[in-house]
């Protein structure tokens, strides 16, 4: 139940969790009997302060009272222990989310619910970058046809996107740079130069400029960046739509969108999934290396909405003509 906060303050918890831990309290100071016709037995108990912490230890039907008890005797005599109903699945939507925080126990939206993402979320989303998704993925295209005139690298670009109060900006454009300053027939080029890499180095490299402008850091404090990485804009279109003043993140992408003229290959897409990015949107589905689709007849990973990793993020194929074969590419390019 990882979609339970482990542990909560008293501000945090909701009313009803406040008034079971407060009525325990008044029955254990409570007479429990008589032992002589004289004597009154009573448990006390110390009162609870603001101080004290609520802690989820487990399911009824995994471990009990007394197991509890014996392990927290030691440190905590006489702990407190309710029992209260809780959601058992993970919330499909931040506002359920926020409703379970408000009735049984703070509750966390990780957008890892296992069914998909909720259909309101996604309709929403849709919705609000399918006004300029033209625009970027244009974008993007320009960018892959510099890198192929120029002979850097293959037909591959990737746009970042900032989008903020309902207004989009690039943040980040990147080619395929994987022959520049790469040996002839030498593999299949350098694959730390794939677009998607380059564009998340590119917003990570905002970070450090940013840190030098500010004085937190000097020059010679920075790491020195090998040039096989390739992350620093060189094309016309990746200068003119480079900004290192935003995202202050530095790496972590979140909130940010990513847009490809191919599915990204696995490397790409799990640097995508780690870097936080919401949302991706790709054009041509690559269909023996692509990362995000599960085929059948290809990778069959899969990498989009997997309850197994840490991030899940929206996705969707961007198709120009769904009767035309263009969208989808049996090449072995990973992108």
């Amino acid at each position: 139940m990882q979609h339970l906060r482990r542990f909560a303050k008293e501000k945090d918890v909701p009313e009803s969790v406040k008034v079971a831990f407060k009525n325990l309290e008044i029955a254990q100071k409570e007479p429990l009997g008589l032992l002589e016709e004289t004597k009154e037995t009573v448990k006390t108990v110390a009162p609870m302060t603001a101080a004290e912490l609520f802690v989820v230890v487990g399911s009824t039907n995994a471990i009990t009272e007394q197991t509890v008890t014996a392990g927290l005797s030691a440190s905590i005599p006489n702990p407190y222990i309710v029992t209260l109903p809780v959601p058992l699945l993970a919330p499909t939507t931040i506002e359920q989310a926020k409703l379970w925080s408000s009735v049984y126990w703070p509750t966390v939206y990780k957008k890892s619910n296992p069914f998909g993402p909720h259909l309101s979320l996604l309709t929403r989303t849709a919705d609000e970058i399918s006004v300029d998704v033209d625009r970027w993925m244009t974008l993007a295209k320009v960018a892959a046809q510099e890198a192929k005139r120029s002979g850097d690298g293959e037909a591959v670009g990737v746009v970042i996107v900032e989008r903020r109060n309902g207004v989009a900006r690039p943040i980040a454009v990147a080619a395929d740079a994987r022959w520049r300053d790469w040996p002839l027939g030498c593999g299949s080029g350098n694959v730390t130069a794939h677009a998607a890499m380059r564009a998340i180095a590119m917003v990570a490299e905002g970070l450090k400029e940013r840190e030098l402008r500010a004085g937190l850091k000097t020059p010679a404090e920075m790491p020195a960046i090998p040039d096989i990485f390739q992350d620093l804009p060189a094309s016309g279109v990746e200068r003119k739509n480079y900004d290192t003043t935003k995202n202050e993140h530095g790496y972590l992408c979140f909130d940010l969108e990513i847009y490809c003229t191919h599915e990204p290959c696995v490397m790409c897409s799990m640097a995508i999934i780690h870097s936080r990015f919401g949302k991706l949107v790709f054009g041509k589905r690559m269909r023996k290396t692509g990362a995000i689709v599960a085929d059948e007849d290809g990778l069959g990973c899969g990498l989009w909405w997997r309850k197994e990793l840490n991030w899940t993020m929206l996705a969707w194929q961007y198709v120009l003509d769904p009767d035309h074969d263009e969208n989808v590419s049996d090449g072995d390019l990973h992108a």
